[in-house]
C-alpha cells in the first residue's frame, strides 16, 4: 500500500546523496526548475559511476531528445552555500525508472538541477514520488495523474497552453472534498489535493476564495501552504483581505505568512502592498524555513522571515 508512506517521512529523507559531509545548497523551487529545464523525460538509469550517469530514455514528456541513450554529468541550478562548492556525486539508483528534468550542457551531455531536485522515482506499482512545490515537500501519486498534471504544467510554462477543461475538472473534484489528513483512509486524497492546488498554481488557474477557504483554515499545514499560495491567482477582495489578515493570525506560521506576502505581490494590487509595508514593524523577523534537519544539505535554502519578505517588496 504505497499511500501509507508518510508525507513527512518523504519530506525529510527522500533521495539524499550519501557523500555530502558539510555541503549545503540553496535548493530551487519546482517552478524555477521547470522554467530552466529544456526537457522532461521518463528514463531508466543504466549506469551510475557517481560522477556521471547513463540514461536510457523511454519517453519524452516535454521537449524532444532524439537520442535513446544520453549521459548526465552536471547540475544546472546548483548553488552551494556551505564550506565546499564541489558538486556531490549522483545518487540515483541503477535500473530505477525516473522522470527527469534535464538541460543540455556545454559538453553536449545533460544536467540535472541539483543533487536532490529534478527527478521523480517511478516504482514497479506505477506510483511516482512527485514534487510540485519544492523537493522538501513530496507526494506519492499514480503515474497517470503525474503525467496528466505535468504535461499540462510543462505546456503552460513553455507555451502558455494547457487543457483548461480537464485541469479545471481535476482541481474542482478534489477541492470539493473535505481537507484530508495523513491517516490511512485520507492520505490518498491528501496527495491529490496537494497535486491539484499546486498544479492550479503553476498554470495560473484562478480558484475562488470560497473554494479555498476550508483549506487555508484547515489543520493540515501542507494544505494551508498550497491554498495560501494559490490565493495569489485570485484577485478577489476576499482573497486579498485574507492574505493581509494572515500576517497577524496565530493559525499561520511564518512560512505561510511569507507565501501570503508573495501571493499579494503576484496579485500586484498596490493598495495591499502598501498595507503590508505599513505593517512591517508588526511582522516577525524570525526565519522558519522548510523545517528540515540541519544535516540535510538543502538546509542552505534561502527563505526569509515575514519582515524580510515585506522589506524586499
Amino acid at each position: 500500500m504505497k499511500y501509507l508512506f508518510s508525507f513527512i517521512f518523504i519530506l525529510a529523507f527522500s533521495c539524499l546523496p550519501t557523500n555530502l559531509k558539510a555541503q549545503t545548497w540553496d535548493e530551487p523551487w519546482q517552478k524555477e526548475i521547470i522554467e530552466q529545464s529544456d526537457y522532461l523525460v521518463l528514463g531508466k538509469i543504466t549506469a551510475n559511476s557517481g560522477e556521471e550517469m547513463s540514461l536510457y530514455i523511454l519517453e519524452n514528456i516535454g521537449g524532444n531528445i532524439r537520442e535513446a541513450n544520453v549521459i548526465i554529468d552536471g547540475y544546472f541550478l546548483f548553488r552551494p552555500t556551505g564550506v565546499s562548492d564541489k558538486a556531490p556525486n549522483f545518487s540515483l539508483k541503477k535500473d530505477q525508472l525516473y522522470y527527469l528534468f534535464l538541460k543540455k550542457n556545454d559538453k553536449g551531455n545533460y544536467s540535472l538541477p541539483t543533487p536532490t531536485a529534478g527527478f521523480a522515482a517511478l516504482d514497479e506499482d506505477h506510483f511516482v514520488e512527485a514534487t510540485y512545490r519544492h523537493s522538501y515537500h513530496k507526494a506519492i501519486l499514480p503515474q497517470d495523474i503525474y503525467e496528466f498534471t505535468y504535461k499540462n504544467i510543462w505546456n503552460y510554462i513553455k507555451n502558455k497552453k494547457f487543457d483548461r477543461r480537464q485541469v479545471n475538472d481535476f482541481v474542482d473534484y478534489y477541492l470539493a472534498l473535505d481537507p484530508a489528513g495523513f491517516s490511512e483512509n485520507e492520505i490518498e486524497n491528501f496527495y491529490h489535493q496537494h497535486a491539484a492546488m499546486e498544479t492550479a498554481y503553476l498554470v495560473d488557474l484562478s480558484v475562488k476564495f470560497e473554494d479555498l477557504e476550508k483549506f487555508v483554515t484547515s489543520e493540515n499545514f501542507h494544505l494551508r501552504v498550497s491554498a495560501i499560495q494559490l490565493l495569489g491567482n485570485d484577485k478577489s477582495k476576499n482573497s486579498k483581505n485574507y492574505l493581509i489578515d494572515s500576517q497577524l493570525s496565530e493559525l499561520h506560521t511564518n512560512f505561510e505568512k511569507v507565501l501570503a506576502i508573495w501571493a499579494l505581490k503576484k496579485i500586484g494590487d498596490e493598495k495591499y502592498i502598501q498595507q503590508l509595508k505599513l505593517m512591517s514593524e508588526e511582522l516577525s523577523p524570525e526565519r522558519m524555513g522548510f523545517g528540515g534537519k540541519q544535516s540535510d544539505p538543502r538546509s542552505g535554502t534561502i527563505f526569509p522571515s515575514p519582515k524580510e519578505a515585506v522589506e524586499k517588496l
